[in-house]
């Protein structure tokens, strides 16, 4: 079986396509009988921030021409001879091609291009459109989605969202049932070399993310600060920390803000740096103005054996047996985090609930057999 991915970057590219886009295609090439190619954009060396140990790309990689805008969003570069020559040789004879978003040009050249292809799926992973500031950059957002969708609509016959939330959002617009294919992550990379520290208060919060709108980073501050606010009120000596791993706009207004609350910006880390700061932390926090699905970072979370306070996801109800998941309204989240600091669980049984429910179907070799198998929900 011949499997084509097509997505924006790979790793070294920090982002949650990316990780998702590398882990599905290596699951997906170590069963027997597939052969993965991937098709994307090359991640500029110039923006690389992290140190990375060399990666393992055990799939084809096929990088195709593009310059980066925003530092986000890959362009194909059209007017190279070089760019049409990949796109032609592409190979008429896959079995599947899976496109990760309507948001970037490369799918939908190739999606023209394959229409040939039995199985043409489509995910969605957003639940909105892209957030920005001005109208105009609104506007010229969702016109440019919007022709998207319709072209992954019109080339692709299969239709997927990471979430039932996803699913459903996307499906709203353009009229048609998306099913779900879960995110999930790989236990055997998420181990720590250094003991683990198990405290009896717990008082080390843990934000991941890019620091752009959307992802919840002012709130997550905010509710850190005002979990410290009651704590001083109550006369604690013990407050609560907050780590930020992440790069990008909104880390600059952090230091304008008048807050009760140390922080200790790490910027861009490299995957292994990530999961080193989990294990040094006890909480993990997250915000979301709409329900996301259990993103890479969720997961992680619960393999590192996290507290997750958080706004309700899609997908959590799933997640009402394990004791490391703590929901709740935006408003919710300082009573929220109190709460954590005491809950009598040790880091060991919390690694062995979030382990536990992870392998209970969303690891990526469970993933990878059921996109093959078509077996969605």
């Amino acid at each position: 079986m011949k499997i084509l991915i097509v997505t924006n970057y790979l790793p070294p590219k920090i982002g949650g396509i990316e990780r998702i886009s590398h882990e599905l295609a290596s699951a997906l090439n170590a069963v027997n009988g597939v052969e993965v190619s991937v098709a994307t954009a090359n991640w500029p060396a110039k923006f690389v921030e992290a140190e990375w140990k060399e990666i393992d790309y055990p799939y084809e990689v096929i990088d195709f021409p593009s310059i980066t805008i925003f530092r986000r969003l890959p362009i194909p570069r059209i007017f190279k001879r070089s760019f049409w020559a990949k796109i032609q040789d592409l190979d008429d004879n896959f079995d599947l091609v899976f496109y990760q978003s309507h948001l970037f040009i490369l799918n939908w050249i190739i999606a023209v291009r394959l229409q040939q292809v039995k199985r043409r799926v489509w995910m969605n992973q957003g639940c909105n459109y892209v957030p920005l500031n001005s109208k105009v950059g609104i506007f010229a957002s969702f016109i440019y989605e919007r022709f998207g969708m319709f072209i992954m609509k019109r080339f692709c016959n299969e239709f997927i969202g990471q979430s039932r939330n996803t699913a459903d959002w996307i499906s709203s617009k353009v009229g048609i049932p998306f099913q779900v294919l879960s995110n999930a992550t790989n236990l055997g990379n998420i181990r720590s070399e250094k003991k683990i520290v198990e405290r009896q208060v717990r008082t080390n919060v843990l934000f991941v993310g890019r620091l752009v709108e959307g992802k919840g980073l002012l709130d997550c501050v905010s509710a850190v600060s005002k979990a410290n606010e009651i704590l001083i009120l109550e006369s604690y000596p013990e407050l609560f920390t907050l780590t930020i791993v992440g790069a990008g706009p909104l880390g600059d207004q952090i230091p304008r803000l008048n807050l009760n609350v140390v922080i200790d910006f790490r910027g861009e880390l490299s995957h292994p740096k990530v999961i080193e700061s989990m294990y040094e932390s006890d909480i993990l926090i997250q915000a979301y103005s709409q329900p996301e699905g259990l993103t890479t970072v969720t997961l992680e979370g619960l393999a590192t054996g996290l507290l997750i306070v958080t706004t309700p996801l899609s997908g959590g109800e799933d997640l009402k047996g394990c004791i490391n998941y703590i929901s709740g309204n935006l408003g919710d989240l300082p009573r929220l985090l109190l709460k954590s600091r005491d809950i009598p669980v040790g880091r060991g049984d919390l690694l062995a609930s979030g382990r536990s429910f992870i392998g209970g179907g969303l690891t990526w070799d469970t993933i990878a057999k059921r996109l093959i198998d078509r077996d969605y929900s």
